[in-house]
């Protein structure tokens, strides 16, 4: 599988870490380490996941998203 591939591990991270972080900015949660303080992620390990450096299970994604009240169904979507 080359870097172009849309189904680029590395790409999909990246991606998915942009929208986490533009879902909570958008809900007006500036400071991503209050966030990650309270919802029990250590802030550089919460940092790695907004900048697409960790492959996430989809029991931390739901985790976060539930965080942002936000469904998984339309965080998916969105990613498309």
């Amino acid at each position: 599988m080359n870097s172009e591939s849309p189904n680029n591990t590395i790409e999909l991270q990246k991606k998915i870490g942009a929208r986490i972080r533009s879902i909570r900015e958008s809900k007006g949660i500036r400071n991503y380490e209050k966030f990650a303080i309270q919802n029990n992620f250590s802030r550089a390990h919460y940092w790695k996941i907004e900048q697409g450096e960790v492959n996430l299970t989809l029991n931390t994604l739901v985790r976060i998203l539930n965080s942002l009240d936000t469904r998984v169904e339309d965080f998916l979507q969105e990613l498309s």
